[in-house]
């Protein structure tokens, strides 16, 4: 060999060595960061898994407290109450509430019902774990989060589930509810290959810098390396500042699903008692409680429509909007005695299921501010389609303008926000106005042709 290859490869191979050396510890301290971020994201991911899950137990207290603590029922009566409100109050597809006595035995479970009426004090996970008896336990402790296996009703899975619970003293019962956890592991996985991802972009371009720094001597090397120090630096903010982002969209999707469902069961709790405290014939000993009873539910309304959910009912999906919309009169109906004439035509396929779920939302919360502000004894709701568009108007005969959109139309409260942001996600329309008896009007506007773009 001569000696001026010898000194090229000399001269070359530190060169070679270092950066070497450099991309190992670079993509070995990558890797590191990548596995690090990827469990603080799972941690965070489990953090709002906890928040939201003790949020749906305390909403499920305050729903049944104002009975669990009343008088004015016995017993029986209350608790028969109480399993009828737990029943109803499901959230998303396999999420439920479920109740169980001291002994073990299922008092209430709307997903699982072949549960009811045994006992299952001794039932066990794949993992050996006294699930029933275990949350029992910790319910009467005060309240502990408690993971555990259990079959996923949507899938009919066995999958890792987190429960909270809480303890009713006086009945001896046991309330609780639990997350199906594969969701958060699937999220995780999203993540963790994302940033794999980042990490194979990152070696690639050490490499190219190696080959650069053979050829540009060591001064090339210590610059790329600085340079890529900055690049790995901006990758990791831009990584949290998604993270953060995340966080509060998954923050604002809660809020506003919650709102629209649970709120209507405790609206209609509110109006039964205000409908008996007319009837109290001025009695202290009975208006008193009931007027307790009122205040209670009006704070647990506002921390429902604080904290909120979407809830997508079963009959969308069944038997059409048309159907949905005129169930939904009917059993507005049967709960606040106003008298509601609904004329719904059938809109098929012209719009999508989520365009079909923002009218039925949108329709449930003007029926509530119906209920709560407008003082009317009759509603008209009408569903129909005009060329390229889907109307949907509602009119009341109560006290319009100068209690309801003046109000409203400005933008005022959680539940006008919610109709404006759903009718905006599909470029419709939304219009508050005086009603031909002197209510209010709303009229709701979506484009058909615009769904096919979801």
């Amino acid at each position: 060999m001569k000696l001026k290859t010898k000194l090229f490869f000399i001269t070359l191979l530190p060169v070679i060595l270092i950066s070497a050396a450099m991309i190992f510890v670079i993509d070995f301290q990558s890797s590191r960061l990548s596995v690090s971020q990827a469990q603080t994201v799972e941690n965070l991911f489990l953090d709002l898994k906890h928040t939201e899950l003790k949020n749906y137990v305390t909403l499920a207290r305050n729903a049944i407290n104002p009975i669990y603590i009343s008088k004015l029922k016995s017993e029986r009566q209350a608790q028969r109450q109480v399993k009828e409100i737990v029943r109803k109050m499901t959230f998303g597809e396999d999420s439920y509430f479920f109740i169980y006595d001291e002994e073990g035995n299922n008092i209430v479970n709307p997903r699982l019902t072949y549960l009811i009426g045994s006992n299952w004090i001794g039932l066990e996970d794949i993992d050996g774990k006294h699930v029933v008896k275990d949350l029992i336990d910790r319910a009467k402790t005060g309240g502990e989060f408690y993971s555990y296996v259990w079959k996923k009703p949507s899938t009919g899975n066995y999958v890792e589930k987190l429960g909270y619970s809480v303890y009713l003293d006086d009945w001896d019962w046991m309330i609780g509810t639990g997350i199906y956890l594969d969701e958060v592991s699937r999220q995780v996985s999203v993540v963790q290959a994302e940033l794999q991802n980042n990490v194979s972009e990152t070696r690639r371009v050490l490499f190219i810098l190696m080959f650069g720094a053979v050829l540009l001597t060591a001064l090339t090397i210590a610059v790329a390396r600085f340079s890529e120090q900055r690049f790995a630096d901006a990758r990791l903010k831009e990584l949290t500042a998604r993270q953060v982002d995340f966080q509060e969209q998954e923050r604002k999707r809660v809020s506003r699903e919650l709102h629209d469902s649970i709120s209507q069961l405790l609206i209609s709790a509110r109006y039964g008692l205000e409908n008996a405290l007319n009837n109290a014939n001025k009695s202290t000993e009975i208006s008193q409680p009931i007027e307790k009873s009122m205040n209670a539910l009006d704070g647990a309304i506002a921390e429902v429509r604080r904290i909120s959910m979407d809830l997508r009912p079963s009959v969308l999906d069944d038997m059409g909007l048309a159907a949905a919309v005129k169930s939904l009169g009917s059993e507005f109906s049967r709960q606040s005695g106003l008298k509601v004439t609904v004329d719904a035509q059938q809109v098929k396929d012209t719009l999508s299921d989520k365009a079909k779920t923002a009218l039925y939302r949108i329709t449930q919360e003007a029926l509530t501010n119906v209920a709560r502000h407008s003082g009317a004894n009759n509603v008209k709701i009408k569903l129909c389609r005009r060329g390229s568009k889907v109307i949907l108007s509602l009119e009341d005969d109560g006290l319009g303008m100068a209690r309801g959109s003046e109000r409203q139309s400005t933008g005022g409260g959680l539940g006008i926000r919610n109709m404006r942001e759903r009718i905006d996600t599909f470029d419709g329309t939304l219009q508050f106005s005086r009603a031909r008896s002197g209510g209010l009007a709303i009229r709701v506007t979506l484009p058909i042709v615009k769904q096919k773009t979801e």
